[in-house]
């Protein structure tokens, strides 16, 4: 499934094909099994679905991998958002989530994926944005929400979204993390909001970041996050 070649890895409907949730990392994820895959010339496994709800499903099936799963946690658990993930019982509140990527590109994590690699690449992301004109986007991932406002694309972003913020709003949490010889490690995990006309931006670390526990994304939970997500209507 691609929208002008820029691909959406869950399921079209109603609900997401405009003001939309926006799910967005960085790159897709490729697993071992894709790999080995496309070494002996297979495809990858494809996750065309609903992004919630897919509970009860086999391993296999898809969307049961481990960032949806984080981030299911995340609402559920850490923000109290709820969320029908039944297959067959979602509603236009779940069905209203589309996940996507900044990049097309697979990679086993994001290292080498610079602030200049994202605005150089940015062209797929930013022509699903003018299609879809979602009402929320949330970023996972250091750095995307910089992207979104470096100034060679930024007057892009308004000419599709609406008028800028400005500079993002957010907090800071630190874990200090100790090893079995001792030794400290100090992490710093950020939040950052903004908004591009009425698309709220939000922008979290990648569920899979070395160090951030539950714990942690309780306190990175975005302000008025249940009110922005369920009033946040596909028109």
């Amino acid at each position: 499934m691609t929208n002008n070649s820029h691909p959406v890895s869950t399921k079209d409907y109603d609900e997401n094909r405009t003001r939309g949730i926006m799910i967005c990392g960085i790159n897709g994820g490729k697993s071992k099994k894709d790999e080995e895959r496309a070494a002996s010339g297979g495809q990858a496994e494809e996750r065309y679905s609903s992004f919630f709800s897919d509970q009860g499903r086999s391993p296999k099936a898809a969307n049961n991998y481990r960032f949806r799963n984080r981030l299911l946690t995340w609402f559920i658990h850490c923000w109290g958002i709820k969320l029908e993930t039944r297959r067959g019982h979602d509603g236009a509140f779940e069905r209203s989530f589309f996940q996507t990527n900044w990049l097309d590109t697979q990679s086993h994590d994001a290292k080498g994926i610079s602030h200049e690699v994202l605005v150089d690449g940015a062209d797929g992301f930013l022509k699903l944005l003018e299609q879809r004109e979602p009402s929320v986007i949330m970023f996972f991932g250091s750095g995307l929400i910089e992207a979104l406002n470096d100034p060679r694309i930024r007057d892009r972003v308004i000419n599709i979204l609406g008028k800028w913020s400005g500079k993002t709003d957010g907090c800071t949490v630190d874990r200090c993390i100790v090893d079995k010889f001792g030794r400290k490690t100090q992490i710093k995990f950020e939040m950052k909001t903004q908004k591009f006309g009425e698309t709220y931006i939000i922008g979290l670390p990648h569920p899979q970041r070395w160090g951030l526990s539950d714990e942690y994304v309780e306190k990175l939970r975005p302000p008025d996050l249940e009110t922005i997500l369920k009033y946040s209507k596909p028109a």
